[in-house]
């Protein structure tokens, strides 16, 4: 059995309060994992939920963002995250430390270390999702999104922001290795007649790439 694999049954994020517990009494508790965990998926989210905004002033203009933005992103991110393992038990971040070492070869990952297998767009928005399934933890939800994006960008113009729960639910419904990029495409809900007409009047819009 793994070192990591030791601490799985415990880490639910640690120890949790008792729900039996009188809501005065838990009230004076300090936060268990469980809460920080929740607070840390909550806080990476509403972090990209301010960087959407950056994002599409690129992609409005066709444009890829660059190291810049993708630094940025990246410095947020491991603020919320230094912010909340300083709330983690002790044994929780003993666990979320080995299993970065093995994982990153480091505590937590660089972004030199990151910029070796992706590019600057890549790692800004890698850098609002949460993962830590393989400890147990739940995440944010965004990573499926990414999983989404990353299987169609090779013929899709569409960007992360623009993948719905729904084509989340059809990739997944696939079989692995298989994608079907037009029933996730159908999947998004929005290709109404008229909204097609509308979307042949923008520059850009259409949701998949030609090739000359």
């Amino acid at each position: 059995m793994s070192a990591i694999s030791a601490v799985n049954s415990y880490l639910s994020w640690g120890a949790q309060e008792p729900k039996s517990a009188p809501a005065a009494e838990s009230a004076k508790q300090p936060r268990g994992d469980q809460g920080v965990r929740e607070s840390y998926n909550v806080k990476i989210s509403e972090a990209y939920q301010e960087f959407k905004t950056k994002f599409q002033e690129f992609h409005d203009r066709e444009q890829c963002f660059g190291e810049d933005l993708a630094r940025e992103a990246y410095e947020v991110r491991s603020k919320i995250k230094e912010e909340h393992q300083a709330q983690t038990s002790y044994l929780g971040r003993a666990a979320i430390w080995l299993r970065n070492m093995m994982t990153y070869g480091g505590g937590n990952a660089s972004y030199e270390g990151l910029s070796k297998s992706k590019n600057p767009e890549e790692i800004a928005y890698s850098a609002f999702k949460t993962g830590g399934g393989d400890l147990g933890l739940q995440n944010n939800g965004f990573g499926d999104k990414l999983d989404v994006w990353n299987a169609i960008k090779e013929v899709s113009t569409l960007y992360p922001e623009d993948i719905t729960d729904a084509m989340v639910g059809v990739y997944k419904a696939q079989e692995p290795g298989k994608v079907d990029v037009d029933a996730i495409l159908a999947a998004r809900g929005d290709t109404s007649p008229a909204h097609a007409f509308l979307d042949l009047l923008r520059p850009g819009a259409s949701t998949l790439k030609t090739y000359a």
